[in-house]
This record gives C-alpha cells, sequence and structure tokens, in this order.
C-alpha cells in the first residue's frame, strides 16, 4: 500500500514539475517579447464567477503604445478588495505585435501559476519519499 502511494505521489509529482517548469519557460518567454508601458485605471469591473459570491474586482486600464493607439483592457486577473484605485497608474506589459494582448505587471499574476505547480510537485515528492520510506521500513521488519 505505501509503495503504492508512493508512486502515486511521485507521478503527481513529475506531472506538476513538467508542468511547472513549463509555465516558467512560458513566462519567461512571453516576458523577453513584452514591452512595458505606463498606463491608468479607468475603471472596477466587479466579475462574480459563482452566485452568492462576493466576487473581485478587475481594473480596466488605458494606456498608449509608441503607435499613439489609445487601448483600454481590463484585466483577467481581479482581487477583493480592489488592489487598484481609478485614476491609479500602473505598469503594463504587451506583445508589440498585439498591443491588446496587455496586462498589469504584477509578481503575483505572473508567477501565482507556475509557483503553485513547483510547489505542489515539491509537497508530492516530499509525500513521495515518506511513503517509501515507510514502505522500506515495514518491508524490512
Amino acid at each position: 500500500m505505501f509503495m503504492i502511494g508512493s508512486i502515486i505521489s511521485c507521478l503527481l509529482a513529475l506531472g506538476c514539475l513538467a508542468a511547472g517548469v513549463g509555465a516558467v519557460i512560458t513566462q519567461q518567454r512571453k516576458k523577453a517579447s513584452s514591452v512595458s508601458a505606463s498606463g491608468t485605471v479607468v475603471e472596477l469591473h466587479k466579475r462574480v464567477f459563482k452566485a452568492g459570491s462576493a466576487g473581485v474586482y478587475c481594473p480596466t486600464v488605458r494606456f498608449s503604445p509608441p503607435s499613439g493607439e489609445v487601448i483600454q483592457f481590463e484585466s483577467s486577473f481581479g482581487t477583493m478588495p480592489a488592489s487598484y484605485q481609478v485614476g491609479q497608474a500602473v505598469k503594463v506589459s504587451y506583445d508589440p505585435k498585439d498591443p491588446h494582448t496587455a496586462e498589469i505587471e504584477s509578481g503575483v499574476a505572473d508567477w501565482l501559476y507556475p509557483g503553485c505547480l513547483l510547489a505542489f510537485a515539491g509537497g508530492a515528492c516530499l509525500f513521495s519519499l515518506l511513503f517509501l520510506g515507510v514502505f522500506l521500513i515495514t518491508s524490512g521488519s
């Protein structure tokens, strides 16, 4: 039983590790090809994902790339309570080939997903080692 737990935990750890490393590489490539600009929060939009929940506030940001075009986007990341205020200046990161894919620069938003995957991989690895240790101890007696 402990050997099966060890194998399952090891497979979970490897899967999460691979996904986490892939997410880190994707994030690094995205950062390398993006450009920064200054933007301004022009509105806070409340998103409710589940009826009865409080929801989150997603900022709507306006900025201008060097082309002079005014671009407005709603951030896909929101918080409760709101992390931004209308009129607040924010740093924006965007693909120069498609400025409409902009997002607010945020370490939490950028690294939460890869960080959670890597942390889960570490936890699964620890469980795998724990199960393996218990298996070796119990099979040796």
